[in-house]
């Protein structure tokens, strides 16, 4: 369980009054206020949000974020598209990011002042999102889908080979996979070959 520091008490009630931080419980809830700008364009919002932080083991993961009053929900069927298009799962769950790629977010890990730019930044995109219906800079994707592109990006043959065998039913020889890698022209064939198989086995579900 992980319970907000003393500072961290402080700093949240001061910089996001509106929500409240149930120390026994350790949960975080209330109405979570964005003033985000991306390359000129501002951002006024607000989101009902519930963070249980009880349910994080340790600081080295992200907290859950749940959006209450199913808003984001609701814009991502008034747009007929997926919930998950909008990061977020049929129980009002945010999707925060690749769990592989958590350090990259919070490099200390987690405290509650990084957490609540990125809290700000994810919903700074559903917001805009929702007032222009495009993306205001490209997505993370989900699922094996972001991990194909981790491990691409990250250079890790073992991990891969895993998730090939995982996705396509069929081994590969590591030497196969470090020539795929070799070549931005050969990287991107492994990439659409396995964005392929993944979306025939959604589809097939």
């Amino acid at each position: 369980m992980v319970h907000l520091t003393e500072d961290e008490r402080i700093w949240l009630q001061v910089n996001y009054p509106q929500l409240n931080y149930d120390e026994e419980r350790s949960i975080i809830n209330g109405t979570f206020p964005i003033n985000h700008t991306y390359r000129g364009c501002t951002i006024k919002d607000k989101f009902e949000i519930l963070i249980p932080l009880w349910q994080m083991r340790n600081r080295n993961e992200y907290p859950v974020v749940f959006n209450t009053d199913g808003r984001i929900n609701n814009i991502a069927k008034r747009k007929k598209i997926d919930c998950i298009d909008l990061h977020i799962g049929e129980n009002k769950r945010l999707c925060l990011g690749l769990p592989e790629r958590f350090e990259e977010y919070y490099p200390s890990g987690f405290d509650i002042q990084t957490f609540c730019k990125h809290l700000s930044e994810h919903l700074y995109w559903v917001s805009y999102f929702e007032r222009y219906n495009k993306e205001p800079w490209p997505a993370e994707l989900h699922g094996n889908c972001a991990k194909i592109e981790f491990l691409i990006e990250k250079q890790e043959i073992e991990g891969l080979r895993k998730l090939y065998k995982q996705i396509t039913g069929r081994g590969i020889a590591k030497q196969k996979l470090r020539n795929y890698l070799c070549s931005a022209k050969l990287t991107n064939s492994l990439k659409n070959k396995l964005f392929k198989y993944e979306r025939c086995n959604k589809n097939s579900i």
